[in-house]
């Protein structure tokens, strides 16, 4: 039979799940409780004591107990939908157990410290940093490491500031990431394209633009790429390595998936080059969607450069990822809970792409070309002439799926390839057969 301050536990959860208290309301005093369950006070300030350290209800002293604000409002609810269009990872599907228990060491840890304005990174995290980029063959220096928001903070810095090679043209693989193409078209940057595939890029063609354009640095995501689902072969980043070091241009390599790859062979671009060209971001938010937080290892003679830049920006833009993010992600790193975490994520990614291809057999079938799938969260699907691609994905819409429209990857018209991004970052097994039953459905209508 349960403790009688696990009885008393289980029925307020009922009762706060029923409604039957609100959100801020007081609830009974430890007296009426001990007075309705035959029991001791100290029972009932057990029972409270652990709804309290599940952050279920909190305290107020010579007050009494309350319920968490919004905690109902906030619990997400079962839904239809499949999202194939969210890259981001569902946090109540994270190990969050050990969360708290980071949280809780990073707030016992560094609950004397504050975030100072000058600082470019919590100096214990920024130490151990380099070690744990070298499981990547990112081998630095702290000095060289600057933690901040994210990819996207990252390249809008890189973008502004002025380079030594003098060149002011950016140039980016079509298609990408929509957001920075985004950046760019509002800031007016000189800004070109290469054509990617799933065969990669061409070699000759980039080499001709390194040749012929002021390329201030090549934006690349030499694995994992979004939306292609792909990863460029060793000949190609050693290539483009050594292209870049030819024709004074540098590049920047978004590997803002590293942790999760199943080629451990796999050696990125910044490992075939000197350094001296090379900025190499890192992203966390995709293994740990709870906090927004990166990193940018820069070349040693534009540390000054991205320091003065960083200063300014706080007059528009905070720069530094917040204290209990950096503190949190170096618990995670020195617990090796974060080894653990990502094990799992590599594992259940596995399962989803594994059942993800399988699905493309009839899709194939249908005149559609599937590319990627083996690589990180995301894929493309390739659509034929006669299918309009904002009908068909308001379609899918309409019968609860939710997929990316292909235009928002492409600089403009002349890359554009009609067709969708699916991405499997947050949705089930069950789903993506289910989801991908309900687009060759589609399709097949389409067809008729």
């Amino acid at each position: 039979m349960s403790n009688i301050y696990e009885v008393i536990i289980k029925a307020i959860e009922e009762d706060i799940n029923r409604g039957l208290y609100k959100p801020g309301k007081r609830l009974p005093s430890v007296r009426e409780l001990s007075i309705k369950y035959n029991c001791s006070k100290n029972t009932v300030v057990k029972a409270y004591e652990t709804l309290r350290s599940n952050h279920i209800i909190y305290s107020i002293p010579q007050s009494g107990y309350y319920i968490v604000e919004k905690l109902i409002s906030n619990t997400p609810k079962q839904s239809e939908v499949i999202n194939f269009y969210s890259g981001n990872p569902i946090v109540g599907n994270m190990n969050t157990p050990d969360l708290k228990h980071c949280l809780d060491r990073a707030v016992d840890i560094y609950k004397d410290n504050s975030l100072s304005s000058s600082a470019y990174g919590v100096e214990s995290l920024r130490e151990i940093l380099p070690k744990y980029l070298s499981d990547f063959q990112i081998f630095t220096s702290a000095n060289n490491i600057f933690v901040n928001l994210g990819i996207q903070q990252a390249l809008s810095i890189l973008t502004q500031i002025p380079f030594p090679n003098g060149k002011d043209v950016i140039l980016i693989e079509q298609p990408t990431y929509s957001y920075f193409i985004n950046f760019l078209k509002y800031c007016g940057t000189k800004v070109i394209g290469i054509e990617r595939d799933e065969q990669g890029i061409d070699l000759n063609k980039l080499e001709h633009i390194f040749k012929n354009e002021k390329i201030k640095f090549f934006y690349t995501v030499p694995r994992n790429h979004s939306p292609l689902g792909t990863s460029y072969s060793k000949k190609q980043r050693q290539a483009i390595a050594r292209l870049a070091d030819k024709y004074d241009v540098y590049i920047v390599e978004d590997d803002y998936f590293a942790d999760i790859s199943f080629d451990r062979k796999y050696d990125p671009i910044y490992s075939y080059s000197e350094h001296s060209r090379n900025f190499y971001l890192k992203s966390f938010s995709k293994i740990l969607p709870w906090m927004r937080i990166g990193l940018i290892v820069a070349p040693t003679h534009m540390i000054n450069v991205l320091e003065q830049y960083r200063t300014v920006s706080y007059y528009y833009s905070y720069f530094s990822a917040s204290l209990i993010s950096q503190a949190t992600l170096e618990i995670y790193i020195r617990s090796n809970i974060l080894k653990k975490h990502v094990d799992h994520m590599v594992k259940e990614l596995q399962e989803k792409q594994k059942k993800l291809n399988s699905n493309f057999q009839r899709l194939e079938e249908l005149g559609v070309r599937c590319i990627g799938g083996n690589s990180g969260f995301y894929s493309y699907l390739l659509l034929q002439d006669y299918i309009d691609e904002n009908k068909f994905a308001e379609d899918l819409k309409n019968d609860g799926v939710l997929v990316s429209k292909g235009k928002r990857f492409f600089l403009d018209k002349s890359f554009y390839k009609k067709g969708i991004r699916l991405s499997i970052a947050s949705v089930s097994c069950e789903d993506i057969d289910k989801g991908l039953n309900i687009i060759t459905n589609k399709l097949e209508k389409y067809l008729k």
